[in-house]
């Protein structure tokens, strides 16, 4: 089926939309009736078709992209032809493009990055593993499944099989300029460094917000990639550190042997900054949480809570945030009763005022000493007992200051002096006087706390009464 047909069926497969079309050929969302499942089916162009010897080097690219078996790989179903249209089928994945993610131009942050390039570089690793070259490495064939949580590289095998031969029947080196590495560039005999070039390309992308090269026509851009060092990435995210951009800058070496040995290892590099931020963010964000849950600030503290889970989760905060939650519903529910108690107090006040005849108990709710929702502590209204030891002491004290008071007035220091120390003319007057006033404090206080422990024992003895009068 060219690209141009109308048919609505191609093998048993049933065409139910255009969703993409690239160099190579046309991609529709099918659907396989026998086994009631949608499909991805990629159509040739014909002119890619027509190719010499292109029709065997697509089926045995073919063959080895479907013994690939990886969660990150695209699975190819079924290879076919009809009636000179040569078709791949895959499995449908719902999701936008990496290259979607990516148009807006702002830096990714770096942990997000290496979520990302992390299982795509295992795929590629994977694939080199097989002996396969993938050759497009690039935003566009990445699809981002599973809520944008799984990105999955798309279009495996048919790339290489094409590329053998280095250019096209019209002498232009195929692939995308911006994300080709200078050997595919030149023609030359590419290995697992080219995708790592280009994974390379797509991190300093996602980092920066824009590739290295640019230009108006192709031949600017492939320049760039064979000729001219890549900008600072730092120029670009002033944010990044310098081990980041340096980590980048080696991905994207001319030379493939001075990059790295596979593309985990270029990632691991990535990863090792990650974490170092990572573990820097994580304290920060723990220590805002704690400060929030003093303040009684729980929706605050979970939100750096919930934050914190994306980044690491430190074993001190493990169950730190079912705490938060948990103490947040008490909260709620403790200001709820405060509100309930505050209600039901003023609406005794009101029965109260309107009713003389109502005497409730001491004890009983009152609106008034019940402070407020906010968190203010509610007054208690003292008992009979209470009032009548209170008052007891207050007597008590009264007396003692006027006897006090007395006694200063008929024993002047003089007669204490001449009555109690015969020699008190030869000593300093502080000496003569100090052990009278000692003794009369000390009077004052024993007999302070004597009155206070009749007090109240008197007190709980009316309190008793009280009680069983009611």
């Amino acid at each position: 089926m060219s690209e141009k047909s109308k048919q609505t069926k191609i093998g048993k497969y049933e065409i139910l939309e255009k969703i993409g079309e690239g160099g190579f050929g046309i991609v529709y969302r099918g659907r396989d009736a026998m086994l009631e499942r949608e499909v991805a089916i990629k159509v040739l162009k014909s002119d890619v078709a027509s190719a010499p010897d292109f029709v065997e080097r697509f089926r045995r690219e073919a063959r080895l992209a479907a013994s690939l078996r990886h969660p990150n790989i695209v699975n190819v179903i079924e290879v076919g032809e009809q009636e000179g249209s040569y078709y791949l089928v895959m499995e449908y994945l719902a999701g936008q493009t990496l290259a979607k993610l990516l148009e807006e131009g702002k830096p990714l942050p770096l942990t997000r990055a290496v979520e990302l390039l992390h299982p795509l570089a295992d795929a590629l690793d994977h694939a080199h593993s097989k002996g396969i070259i993938h050759r497009d490495v690039k935003p566009g064939n990445v699809i981002l499944a599973d809520d944008g949580k799984r990105p999955v590289l798309t279009d495996f095998g048919l790339v290489k099989s094409k590329l053998e031969e280095g250019m096209t029947t019209t002498g232009v080196v195929l692939g995308t300029p911006e994300y080709m590495s200078p050997e595919q560039i030149q023609g030359k005999e590419l290995g697992p460094a080219a995708d790592q070039y280009a994974l390379g390309v797509i991190a300093y992308q996602m980092l920066t917000g824009r590739v290295p090269f640019k230009g108006t026509t192709p031949f600017e851009v492939q320049n760039g990639h064979v000729s001219q060092p890549p900008p600072d990435p730092r120029s670009l995210n002033p944010g990044l550190s310098a081990d980041a951009a340096k980590i980048l800058l080696r991905a994207l070496e001319k030379d493939p042997a001075k990059r790295y040995p596979s593309c985990l290892s270029f990632v691991a590099e990535l990863e090792r900054i990650a974490g170092q931020l990572a573990s820097q963010q994580s304290k920060q964000l723990l220590q805002e949480a704690i400060q929030q849950m003093q303040k009684m600030d729980f929706d605050g503290a979970i939100t750096r809570l919930e934050q914190l889970q994306t980044i690491a989760t430190p074993p001190e905060a493990v169950n730190l945030l079912p705490e938060c939650r948990r103490r947040k519903e008490l909260w709620n529910q403790a200001q709820e009763l405060l509100k309930q108690q505050e209600q039901t107090g003023s609406r005794i006040n009101q029965l109260v005022a309107s009713e003389k005849w109502i005497n409730l108990p001491a004890r009983s709710i009152k609106g008034d000493a019940l402070g407020s929702s906010t968190g203010k502590k509610p007054a208690r209204r003292k008992t009979f007992a209470e009032r009548l030891f209170y008052s007891i002491l207050v007597l008590f004290t009264f007396v003692e200051v006027g006897l006090a008071i007395q006694l200063g007035i008929n024993a002047p220091p003089y007669w204490i002096i001449r009555e109690n120390c015969s020699y008190a003319y030869y000593y300093n007057f502080y000496y003569a006087v100090t052990p009278d006033v000692v003794a009369v404090l000390g009077g004052f206080v024993i007999s302070y706390w004597v009155i206070w422990l009749i007090s109240k024992l008197v007190a709980g003895i009316v309190q008793r009464v009280g009680d069983k009068s009611r």
